[in-house]
């Protein structure tokens, strides 16, 4: 039985891509994004984050930061030197198009509401948006990858990823204070 339910999720799965991508040759530039970030932008490991639910703006300038070696990454600087600006615009709207599914795992309840309050006292919905969902060039952080987040958030603190938004506001978080933070905006 649990055979035949798996079976039938991977048809869905490809029969829904097949369907979404219209454009076989878009098909074809974006297949290698789902390699690490799924057919629909929601990733199975925390190595790679969501693009499901992602601004499109946020994912072009992402996307063009890489083809341009501005933002440093061996496998997207290389898959992305064969698209337009273009192809780039319509990959972030498919996967902006997509649902963001939450991460499985029962988190402390209280590490989740001392991440709430610390986003809260440093107030980055004001730039990431009630629920924190993003709003063009601000990325949605609601239901990424916790570990993907605390990554992101201590490369910025530790000056391996440069903002000058986003350097200054996590520099004197605690490894736990961010690992708190991301956990509570996985959950949302």
């Amino acid at each position: 039985m649990r055979l035949k339910s798996v079976t039938l999720a991977m048809t869905l799965s490809l029969t829904l891509a097949t369907v979404t991508w219209q454009d076989g040759a878009l098909a074809a530039k974006a297949d290698s994004c789902a390699n690490c970030h799924g057919i629909d932008g929601n990733s199975s490991s925390w190595l790679y984050p969501n693009l499901a639910g992602q601004t499109v703006d946020y994912l072009v300038t992402q996307m063009k930061l890489f083809k341009e070696q501005k933002r440093k990454n061996y496998q997207m600087n290389a898959a992305l030197q064969v698209l337009s600006e273009q192809d780039m615009k319509e990959i972030a709207e498919f996967f902006n198009s997509q649902l963001m599914t939450r991460e499985s795992g029962s988190p402390d309840p209280a590490v989740l509401e001392e991440g709430r309050k610390l986003l809260d006292e440093a107030k980055c919905d004001a730039c990431h948006q009630k629920g924190y969902l993003g709003m063009s060039e601000f990325p949605r952080l609601a239901r990424q990858k916790w570990r993907y987040l605390a990554k992101q958030m201590k490369a910025y603190r530790d000056g391996k990823r440069e903002s000058a938004i986003m350097a200054p506001t996590v520099k004197n978080f605690t490894d736990e204070q961010i690992n708190a933070m991301s956990q509570y905006l996985s959950r949302l």
